[in-house]
């Protein structure tokens, strides 16, 4: 009877393992113990919380108004498209928001314009370079698909600096004029929207979010695909002169404004864990 009672009670402990077991394999799907097992997702895997960034964009320019010194109104204005590269920093707010500070130099870009004087009389064409440099805060929103596939919307605001070249002005009786350099400072801001493509892992497990609290596998590189609206702000040029035996001062502040920008933007994200 003792006999009996003592291999029930082995065999009872035996299937109780044997659950504890495949319980623990449930939870974990590593066979672990329960209590590792356990843990919440957050605290069993290292979640993302700064990342960098580096990215390279072309942009189509909006046609912009110009203002010659207040004096006259070009015509016929356009910014040619530019490149642009830059990079940033970034922090992981929770699964869904992120925020980072990015920093790009804008390449140079033609900048021409026509304009009347003399009452309508006589034409002259002008051209210059324009190339920025751009600062932005931006704060994103996350679309938590569970897939290697994260959309994307977002904003920034900013500053840009502008810096215009040396350029020339040459008229319909074939006078030239040279305009001066110029540097200046404007607000900018950008709307965005994309999508980032995890290259390192098979997507995030359930309940955890994109680029937060980790996955099955370790995400750590992310290809960003985009696109951007840009803000920029005014450009001032440098006085224009007129080549004559003594330089006179034909406009003193000629003024690109309104700058619009459309850009196809692409780069990597890095996460630190």
């Amino acid at each position: 009877m003792i006999a009996t009672r003592s291999t029930l009670i082995v065999g009872a402990l035996a299937a109780l393992s044997a659950a504890t077991s495949v319980q623990a394999a449930d939870l974990g799907g590593r066979g672990g113990s329960i209590k590792d097992d356990a843990m919440p997702t957050l605290m069993q895997q290292s979640a993302a919380r700064f990342y960098v960034r580096a990215d390279a964009a072309y942009a189509s320019y909006e046609t912009p108004a110009i203002d010659i010194d207040g004096k006259f109104d070009g015509y016929n204005n356009k910014i040619n498209g530019a490149w642009s590269a830059g990079g940033g920093i970034g922090y992981y707010i929770n699964k869904n928001w992120r925020t980072d500070f990015t920093l790009e130099q804008r390449f140079n870009s033609d900048v021409t314009s026509t304009y009347a004087f003399n009452g309508g009389a006589a034409t002259a064409d002008a051209k210059f370079g324009l190339k920025s440099t751009l600062g932005l805060f931006n704060l994103y929103y996350d679309f938590d698909t569970r897939t290697r596939f994260t959309p994307y919307v977002g904003a920034g605001l900013g500053w840009v600096d502008h810096k215009t070249s040396v350029g020339s002005v040459v008229d319909n009786c074939g006078c030239t004029s040279t305009i001066d350099s110029g540097s200046n400072t404007s607000v900018a801001g950008a709307l965005m929207a994309g999508v980032a493509v995890n290259l390192t892992g098979r997507g995030p497990s359930a309940g955890s979010g994109e680029g937060y609290a980790g996955g099955e596998v370790a995400r750590n590189l992310y290809l960003d695909v985009g696109y951007r609206f840009l803000y920029l702000g005014d450009a001032k040029t440098g006085a224009i002169n007129a080549n004559t035996p003594l330089p006179v001062v034909v406009a003193a502040d000629p003024t690109v404004s309104e700058i619009h920008a459309h850009e196809f933007r692409v780069g990597l994200r890095y996460d630190f864990r």
